[in-house]
């Protein structure tokens, strides 16, 4: 198994049914105006167009607006999940490169250790865990918020719901940001190739050391289980691990980035999360909706009349979650954060059969993160004259986030 999404721009012209009016050049990986603030791009482009063909990465469609995205998750059968990204390769990552009703018996798998009661049996070691690494960053007065703390947060979550040892954190830190923020010059797609056969190479020995001896961990659970009553091949669990190292840590990172980093730049936020913890949940999925990172791909299977266009199949097309997060046609004043928002019906997770089996554990995470860090972190500012750097590409998130911040003895 390999992975690697070649990010090599390469421009195709303009197929016979689309309409000229109806392309845009879209760069979601190196575009200067994408990366200067990737959620906001998507405001400008919904007013243009409802729907635009992109030349870039050998072509692909684009939906903007929050009902056709919805309506394109409900379509299993015309959308395909077999290839996620655009630009992209056909890998196999299970369930999510699997359509109904093929895709349904392995999600079953998935959907009761990810679910709300067996998440919520992680949140004392979750907060334990915050606290030691909000003591590592408080301790100084300033960190980098995205390094210090919300990549190993989900990192280190990972490792533990795996049986993996702690001391690897490092090492996966290395391996996500290879395998998903290197730009496929010559020197990156080698180390894209390299890095996900190291993965690939890792997962194998742990899945083959839980097959003698199985623990209490996610690995035994998988090769315990049964699919139509037959045991899960190890080939199978190898490709769901795998899925859930590539789904899990960079969003639930893009996630906390976005969020802390619309709190450090507006105290009054801080301080009403500070007087008033029980809005967190609310203030959770406020930001994720302000702030979805996720740009899904799909492949079309057949030919289809779709958001007033025509689509040819084999074509592929993005399901961007921030365009349909700041649609003023769903969510009134869209780019006012209003943690009192209600109804918050977001895609920041996607819709329909391919609805993120990981949503439960990343709110958990992001509400227990914001918990901790509001009791324990008085106030907190990016530093004077800090620059914050973007990456896009399938989750689009903050690099880099300075902080300066100030402890409270013993918490607040």
């Amino acid at each position: 198994m390999s992975y690697g999404a070649a990010t090599e721009v390469r421009e195709t012209p303009r197929p016979d049914h689309v309409p000229p009016g109806s392309v845009h050049v879209l760069d979601h990986y190196n575009g200067e105006r994408f990366l200067s603030f990737p959620v906001a791009y998507w405001d400008d482009l919904r007013d243009e167009h409802r729907v635009f063909w992109s030349p870039l990465f050998g072509g692909f469609w684009c939906l903007t607006r929050y009902a056709d995205i919805h309506a394109a998750f409900q379509r299993p059968e015309v959308f395909s999940s077999r290839m996620q990204a655009i630009p992209g390769r056909e890998v196999r990552m299970l369930p999510i490169t699997l359509d109904p009703p093929e895709h349904s018996g392995y999600r079953k798998l998935l959907n009761k250790p990810f679910s709300p009661g067996s998440v919520g049996a992680l949140e004392d070691g979750l907060r334990a865990l915050c606290g030691q690494l909000i003591e590592e960053v408080t301790a100084q007065g300033e960190c980098d918020f995205i390094a210090d703390f919300a990549e190993r947060l989900p990192t280190e979550i990972f490792l533990r719901l795996l049986g993996l040892p702690r001391d690897d954190v490092d090492l996966f830190l290395d391996w996500n940001n290879t395998l998903l923020h290197v730009h496929d010059d010559v020197d990156g797609a080698e180390r894209k190739r390299l890095a996900g056969e190291e993965i690939n190479a890792y997962l194998a020995e742990h899945i083959e050391r839980q097959g003698a001896d199985p623990g209490d961990d996610l690995v035994s659970l998988l090769l315990a289980s049964e699919l139509h009553g037959v045991p899960l091949p190890r080939d199978d669990v190898q490709a769901m691990s795998f899925l859930l190292f590539m789904a899990g840590l960079d969003t639930v990172t893009a996630g906390l980035g976005w969020s802390f980093l619309h709190l450090a730049r507006h105290p009054e936020h801080q301080q009403r999360i500070r007087e008033e913890p029980e809005v967190i949940p609310a203030a959770v999925e406020e930001l994720l909706r302000a702030h979805s990172f996720v740009t899904d791909g799909r492949y079309i299977t057949q030919d289809v009349e779709f958001a007033g266009v025509s689509m040819k199949a084999g074509e592929r097309i993005m399901l961007p979650t921030a365009a349909a997060g700041r649609d003023p046609a769903q969510f009134p004043e869209p780019l006012v954060i209003d943690f009192d928002r209600e109804p918050n019906r977001h895609l920041a997770f996607a819709a329909g059969p391919h609805r993120c089996v990981g949503s439960h554990l990343a709110r958990l995470e992001m509400r227990i993160a914001m918990e901790e860090w509001h009791r324990r972190v008085p106030e907190y500012r990016l530093a004077p004259g800090a620059e914050v750097v973007f990456h896009g590409g399938g989750v689009a998130g903050p690099d880099t986030m300075p902080l300066v911040l100030t402890a409270g003895p013993g918490g607040r």
